[in-house]
């Protein structure tokens, strides 16, 4: 009898051996047990914490450097890795970055290939956006759309695609070369573009449509119901939709030449109250709701992404991410990932979470 048992044991023990998940199990704490100061994700990828680093703008503008620990990224397969979700709240409880990046170097076809990620503007919860195959060699422009549900890319030539988060279609909207301008509708509804040069479209999310538009567009823009604010080559212009009036034009100083003038640099809040337009020589912070401009000289920081009420500032590069708190005068600066390569710029969306903060509260 008790040599029936021992058997039994021994067979259990070796079933236990060859099963898949145990083995994996075992693996995995291995892996921890080998590299404590990673945390995986997945068999093949991790990311470690590390302390932010000093930053230098090459201009007189003092920042208060500050120091504290973010997560940098190691993506070896992104099938591996979790992908945004809409119904995972805790994810949209911050602003979030978003941006066009290949993982990996590899001759894999599907891990070198640009995917759109995205991650808070604390650096967290990296996600991966969409992995649909992006048969673009570069991305020059992304959106995503006030309910965050879809996201919008424009290749080199203007070619035009867009994401839906919720059924996992991707939709070509234009198929020609044309200028990179996109903006959302306030109610997600309709992609405004440009199609080609002074001619102008919008896609219809509901139908699938595209159809002619008469509405002139900039990336650097906000839409509402009844008013369109955008920055334009050297000011910010209010338009009332409905009138066709214009209601305010914000310019950069007239006495300077025209070199002077034009904006390098141009970003707007989300929603609209503050915009930015900046070139070698000069800055402008533009309060649209009180109508006033401050023109700086030499002695301020680029605004590339800006958040609401223009608390945060962002540099548009993500593989090295730089955040500016434009009211405390601190900085930022943390390497986010281990490798890989961009293409294009990152864009803000989510903007209006956290009462518009990038950090959470003792953070």
């Amino acid at each position: 009898m008790k040599k029936i048992l021992l058997l039994a044991l021994f067979s259990i023990t070796l079933m236990g051996c060859n099963d898949p998940e145990s083995a994996a199990a075992e693996a995995s704490q291995l892996r921890a047990e080998q590299h404590p100061e990673r945390t995986y994700v997945g068999e093949h990828n991790y990311y470690i914490m590390e302390s932010s680093e000093h930053a230098a703008f090459g201009r007189k503008k003092e920042l208060k450097v500050m120091y504290q620990d973010f997560p940098r990224y190691f993506v070896e397969k992104a099938k591996e890795w979790p992908k945004e979700d809409l119904n995972d709240a805790s994810s949209y409880d911050l602003p979030r970055f978003q941006f066009a990046w290949a993982n990996s170097s590899s001759e894999d076809e599907y891990e070198s290939g640009l995917k759109i990620w995205s991650m808070k503007t604390d650096g967290t919860d990296l996600r991966l956006v969409t992995d649909a195959t992006i048969d673009l060699t570069a991305v020059r422009n992304l959106t995503r759309s006030p309910n965050n549900r879809y996201v919008a890319w424009a290749g080199s030539g203007g070619h035009k695609s867009v994401y839906d988060l919720k059924t996992g279609k991707v939709s070509d909207m234009h198929k020609f070369t044309s200028p990179l301008d996109m903006l959302w509708s306030e109610d997600s509804r309709y992609l405004y573009f440009d199609d080609a040069i002074n001619s102008y479209a919008r896609w219809d999310s509901e139908t699938g449509e595209v159809s002619d538009s008469d509405l002139k567009v900039r990336t650097e823009a906000v839409l509402t119901e009844n008013k369109i604010i955008k920055v334009t080559d050297a000011a910010v212009v209010g338009y009332n939709l409905k009138t066709n009036e214009r209601l305010f034009v914000l310019s950069s100083d007239r006495s300077l030449s025209d070199k002077e003038r034009i904006f390098n640099v141009k970003s707007i809040s989300p929603t609209g109250r503050f915009a930015w337009g900046s070139n070698q020589d000069y800055g402008w912070l533009f309060d649209t709701k009180e109508q006033t401009m401050k023109q700086m000289v030499d002695d301020f920081v680029p605004a590339q992404i800006l958040g609401k009420d223009a608390h945060y500032s962002a540099l548009s590069k993500m593989t090295y991410v730089t955040i500016v708190d434009r009211v405390e005068d601190k900085v930022w600066s943390w390497r986010a990932f281990s490798h890989g390569a961009m293409s294009g710029e990152g864009v803000l969306y989510n903007g209006l979470a956290n009462n518009g903060l990038w950090f959470k509260e003792g953070k």
